[in-house]
Order: C-alpha cells, then structure tokens, then sequence
C-alpha cells in the first residue's frame, strides 16, 4: 500500500499558476504590464505571449534594465503577481482620495 502526500503549498502555487494563465488568456500582444516575480519587478513590459503548454510567459523588457529591449521568458512558478500600469494609477488615485479625506 503506498500513501501519497499533498503540500498545501504544492496545491496552492498549481492553483495561482492556472489563475495567472487564465487572466493572461485575453491579454493582447504589446499590452504594457508589470510582471513581479521572486527576485525581480519587471516595469512597463510588453506582453509577447503565453505558452500555456510550458506555463512560460514571454515579455519584451524595456530598455533601461540590463536585459534591455530583448524577450524574456518567464516560467508562471516564478511570477508572484502581474499588474497593468492603468490598475496601478487606479490604486493609487483611490489611495490619494482615501489620504485627502483623512485630513
């Protein structure tokens, strides 16, 4: 008899993989993104495309990182959150409102 084991970190990291690929489903090619990942923030790049077979998402960097204007291919376990600038201006037009009124 064999007894099998499940992480609820194992489970929990398939399922934000399977989130992640399925809002980036409808992203179009050249949407500007931030892409967070375990070590670094990638701003304003260009969404190219996701290989949902691979679970890889490819993003052009913009220029002024060292990897400059060339393609990088992310794999999703490596991706902790994706934002567009739009909701990020949003976000932080709310959290102005929110400081003004408390003064």
């Amino acid at each position: 008899m064999y007894n099998i084991f499940f992480s609820k970190h194992f489970l929990a990291k398939h399922r934000h993989m399977q989130q992640l690929c399925d809002a980036l489903a409808n992203v179009s090619e050249g949407t500007e993104l931030h892409v967070h990942t375990n070590k670094e923030t990638y701003y304003n790049a260009q969404f190219v495309q996701l290989d949902t077979a691979t679970k890889t998402l490819t993003v052009v960097v913009d220029p002024f990182y060292e990897n400059g204007g060339k393609y990088m291919t992310i794999h999703c376990r490596d991706v902790v959150a994706v934002e567009f600038p739009t909701q990020s201006l949003v976000a932080a037009t709310k959290q102005t409102k929110t400081d003004d009124e408390d003064e």
